[in-house]
């Protein structure tokens, strides 16, 4: 029989804090459970207790924080984990080298980039550029930059050519950028979030139907092979994975771009700060514990050609 563990770590600076909620993993492995995949979640040493693997097709998925882990110098300590588990016949998802190129966005453009996906251009020393964009390597949820001067560019933060993803809904420009959650290559769920400033974010998207819905229409559903090729490029190089693609479109090319992906199992604040226009939405289906997870594990058993 195939098996599916979510292995989770309690060491510091490795937790996986904006990952999934226990409440959605829980559910998925139920899911899991109730298609003939025996699947659960529990501690690290718990697992390491219970010996081999015993099965052909045991799958690992770690789950930690990438950010982290690159951030506090965590890469060492839990390759030694996964080294553990791997001896003991599991295979892993969300590896520590899978993890060491999506938690630095440097290292990812330039892996991604080299794998033909299509990426903002990376601006290194001696780059020429009209504006940047420039982010910190290896954090979320922190203050942008644009810079127009080569001067002012910092070298140590993530510096890419500037992509215009300014859009409009009733004579107002929006900043608008696509997120894709996918298992693999398979695109589960596909939304749009919107703001005034270019670093766009869930929080700050106008909980307002009528724009995400025309946002929707006019970006998401005419591009969504361009959405499928993003995915299928990412699984290439990185592997079976759960993901959110964060993926900007182009205003003046009409080209979707991938701003860069996470290891993620389910948006859940999405999930919250929409959740008084859900009904409302493209995507009902997200705001459904049971069918998410549902979607969710039918393409993870796909993508890993599980048998239950």
């Amino acid at each position: 029989m195939a098996r599916f563990y979510v292995v989770e770590f309690d060491e510091p600076g490795v937790l996986a804090k904006g990952k999934g909620s226990r409440n959605i993993i829980t559910r998925l492995t139920r899911v899991l459970g109730k298609l003939g995949v025996s699947s659960e979640v529990l501690p690290f040493a718990e697992l390491m207790a219970r010996g081999p693997a015993g099965e052909p097709q045991s799958y690992v998925l770690l789950h930690y924080n990438e950010l982290f882990v690159v951030q506090n110098h965590k890469v060492d300590w839990l390759r030694d984990r996964e080294t553990e588990l791997a001896a003991l016949g599991h295979k892993i998802l969300h590896s520590v080298e899978q993890g060491r190129i999506v938690g630095h966005k440097v290292r990812q453009n330039k892996v991604l980039t080299a794998a033909g996906v299509p990426m903002p251009r990376l601006i290194e020393t001696g780059s020429s550029f009209e504006t940047a964009f420039s982010n910190e390597v290896s954090n979320a949820h922190v203050p942008v930059q644009l810079v127009g001067d080569a001067a002012e560019l910092d070298p140590g933060r993530y510096n890419t050519e500037y992509v215009d993803c300014r859009h409009e809904y009733e004579g107002e420009l929006w900043h608008v950028c696509i997120r894709a959650q996918a298992v693999g290559e398979q695109v589960l769920f596909s939304w749009v979030r919107a703001g005034k400033e270019p670093n766009v974010r869930t929080r700050g998207t106008p909980v307002d139907a009528r724009l995400l819905n025309h946002f929707h229409t006019q970006l998401v559903r005419p591009n969504a092979d361009q959405i499928q090729a993003i995915a299928r490029g990412v699984k290439d190089v990185l592997g079976v994975g759960f993901y959110a693609h964060d993926i900007l479109p182009c205003a003046k090319t009409g080209r979707l771009l991938l701003c860069e992906t996470n290891f993620k199992l389910y948006e859940g604040f999405y999930r919250f700060y929409m959740k008084p226009i859900a009904a409302e939405l493209p995507n009902p289906a997200f705001f459904d514990g049971r069918k998410a997870t549902r979607r969710m594990a039918r393409a993870l058993m796909h993508e890993l050609r599980l048998s239950g």
